[in-house]
């Protein structure tokens, strides 16, 4: 009897472990890549560079909340097929940089950098309902751009 609860009970952890391996197996994240430009009007345009879907899951991140935006900045959304909010995050203002350097008299010192064009990524975990993402300016509803996942 003791022999059988102890098959038994190996039996049973691999089978969990196999699920656990099958479940782990099923994650992926979506690499998103964009550039920015600040047109002369003042207003900026995003273009799409590419995409890339891979197996994997992501160490939990902690976002800065939404409202927490400033202008400038923007707000990455995920939608489903029926338009769905699935989840938003803020991206700072990619046209801002903020560098740290050493100074003359050794010196750490940051600096805020404005730029006029930049490449900007984007890293999340893919949620299998995603249909579709959209970057808009802070605290404006219009898109600057829609980018299709599936």
């Amino acid at each position: 009897m003791i022999c059988f609860s102890f098959f038994y009970g190996c039996k049973n952890s691999k089978a969990i472990s196999e699920n656990q391996s099958e479940i782990q197996g099923a994650s992926k994240i979506l690499f998103l890549n964009y550039s920015i430009e600040k047109t002369l009007n003042g207003k900026r345009t995003i273009q799409f560079i590419n995409k890339k879907i891979v197996d994997g899951k992501l160490k939990p991140i902690p976002f800065e909340s939404i409202e927490n935006g400033i202008v400038g900045d923007l707000i990455f959304t995920e939608f489903d097929k029926k338009s769905k909010v699935l989840h938003q995050l803020l991206i700072k203002n990619p046209l801002f940089k903020t560098i740290e350097y050493v100074d003359d008299s050794k010196n750490f010192k940051t600096e805020t950098i404005k730029l006029d064009k930049t490449q900007f990524s984007i890293r999340l975990q893919l949620n299998s309902n995603t249909k579709y993402i959209t970057i808009s300016n802070f605290a404006e509803n219009d898109p600057l751009i829609k980018t299709q996942i599936n």
